[in-house]
């Protein structure tokens, strides 16, 4: 009765520690509110998950999307940009006038000499027919910075433009390729000037230093061309992805973005549009995670946050926080059950991991869920998932005490290895092949993540807890539990040199949180690089001896 006792209290104060860690989390945010509740401009492509740009200009959506996207956003503002008057898009332009929008009308400009006489043909054509609802003709957006063509001849098609219509005439692209191209801009009437702080390079700032840097970037487009119209053709921040530099994608540094520049765009003088109006889960593909979720409304049409009163990263807070304790009171329930007998120091490790994994597992969950494309993204998010419950049932195990079933020390891979082909694995091999399933997928996100990562997302959430697990264990057996096996070493040498070149600045939490993961699952290995410095050396010495013998 008295290891009951023991383990109803750890479960308590674990219980009670995770909810108060998941009320902090979705405590609400104050935050300045949205002049007049309204943005100046959003950005707009009608898609839906079968239907995007991807697919090419005629694309299929629904006959009333359209319609039903433009009412939804007429609380939020009186003036929308599209970005193509070909195909599905060029529908964008009727529906928008007939509801007293203006449009920013976009043109898509391209290598493509043929696709740019059809966009501009469909273009005026339609200004022409509404000419009242076209605030200006956008011929072409990042241009430049795709290196698609030079700034000359950028000039030439924005002048055949303007001899065509009576409408202002604008470009749009990010400042850097503004300046080095000032021909465009002598050519345009209007000059949208890009601003995304987080995509900035080399280190994006932090979401407290960043309504300076908009700033800046408006001052530097009025200082290069005084006596043009400049807006704000693209700001935004994204509410999902990976963090980069100072830079952090979430719900909150999306609300306080984009409504303290809302607050500040009056006394900048500066008319802007906003990216965008809905989430475009379409551009994970080509941006990363990040450019699916730069919407104030989500795919379905829901606001992500209010533009009045405070925001909240986690409104849905309690939901997770019950999960968490529901995990945490198997994880105690469990150990009762298997004859563990803790004491209190033990049954409290059995409880916070329990609540622990229960807390990463929600919130692997729901990033699983925005990063996920397809159906071969589908099943990689359940094997991570699965990784992610095997790392935190070990970890469990392993905070309960030694077990009989824990102290076997897993296998090397050509063991495991021997094992498969015989159809008849031990303990020890079993043991191994588990550790194998998690440290290989984990060694190819290190990898990538090292030598391409600006469109990847941090996986931390899915291998911090094998990791643990692996490193509890390890501490616990010492050297009979660290393998002197080559492979082992290698591996081990991928996840502590990976791990650090993931780092894109020391201000990168969530780059650091990565690094420690790796440098978690590579400790357990260092004797086994150890051995394979000696083992080469002295195949080296041998070498040399032979040859000069």
């Amino acid at each position: 009765m008295k290891h009951l006792y023991i383990s109803l209290t750890a479960f308590v104060v674990s219980a009670i520690a995770v909810t108060a860690l998941w009320s902090w989390l979705g405590r609400p945010i104050d935050m300045v509110p949205v002049a007049d509740g309204r943005f100046t401009c959003l950005s707009y492509v009608p898609t839906t998950p079968n239907g995007h740009p991807l697919m090419g200009p005629n694309y299929e959506v629904p006959d009333d999307l359209i319609e039903r996207d433009l009412k939804a956003l007429l609380p939020m503002t009186k003036c929308i940009r599209t970005y193509s008057s070909f195909g599905v898009q060029g529908k964008v332009l009727p529906v928008a006038a007939n509801l007293g929008l203006e449009v920013l009308l976009g043109v898509w400009i391209g290598a493509d000499d043929k696709r740019n006489e059809l966009e501009i043909d469909a273009a005026l054509d339609v200004a022409r027919k509404y000419p009242a609802s076209v605030r200006a003709i956008v011929v072409g957006n990042e241009v430049l910075l795709r290196r698609e063509m030079t700034g000359e001849r950028l000039a030439g098609i924005i002048r055949s433009v303007k001899a065509r219509t009576t409408i202002p005439v604008a470009y749009a692209d990010i400042y850097e390729f503004w300046r080095r191209n000032p021909v465009v801009g002598e050519a345009a009437d209007k000059l949208l000037v890009h601003v995304l702080p987080y995509w900035d390079d080399p280190t994006p700032v932090s979401i407290d230093d960043v309504q300076v840097l908009v700033r800046k970037v408006v001052d530097q487009m009025r200082g290069s061309f005084p006596d043009k119209v400049v807006e704000i053709g693209e700001i935004g921040w994204p509410s999902a992805g990976r963090t980069r530099g100072y830079a952090v994608p979430n719900r909150i540094n999306q609300a306080r973005f984009t409504r303290e520049f809302a607050a500040q765009a009056g006394a900048l003088g500066v008319r802007y549009n906003l990216i965008e109006a809905i989430d475009q889960p379409w551009k994970r593909a080509p941006e990363g995670t990040a450019g699916g979720y730069w919407g104030v409304l989500d795919s379905d049409r829901a606001p992500k946050f209010p533009l009045i009163g405070p925001v909240r990263e986690w409104p849905d807070w309690k939901w997770p926080a019950v999960f968490s304790v529901l995990v945490g009171a198997f994880a105690i329930g469990g150990a009762l059950l298997a004859g563990r007998r803790p004491g209190f120091v033990s049954a409290l490790g059995v409880g916070v991991s329990g609540v622990l994994t229960g807390t990463l597992l929600w919130m692997l969950t729901v990033q699983l869920n925005t990063l996920a494309i397809g159906i071969l993204g589908q099943l990689s998010a359940l094997y991570l998932l699965a990784v992610a419950v095997a790392g935190g049932l070990c970890l469990i195990a392993q905070s309960a005490g030694p077990a009989p079933s824990w102290r076997t020390i897993p296998a090397t891979l050509g063991s495991v290895i021997d094992g498969c082909r015989n159809r008849a694995l031990s303990p020890a091999q079993k043991l191994g092949l588990l550790r194998w399933c998690i440290m290989l997928p984990a060694a190819i996100v290190a990898l990538a993540m090292a030598v391409d990562g600006r469109h990847r997302d941090f996986l931390t959430l899915a291998f911090v807890l094998p990791a643990l697990a692996m490193a509890v264990q390890s501490w616990r057996y010492g050297a009979a539990g660290h393998s002197r096996a080559a492979e082992d070493g290698w591996l081990a040498l991928i996840f502590l040199i990976a791990g650090v070149f993931a780092v894109d600045s020391i201000g990168d939490t969530e780059a650091l949180a990565w690094m420690g993961t790796c440098v978690l699952l590579g400790l357990p290995g260092v004797p086994a690089i150890a051995a394979e410095v000696r083992r080469l050396g002295g195949a080296l010495s041998a070498k040399r001896q032979h040859q000069n013998g």
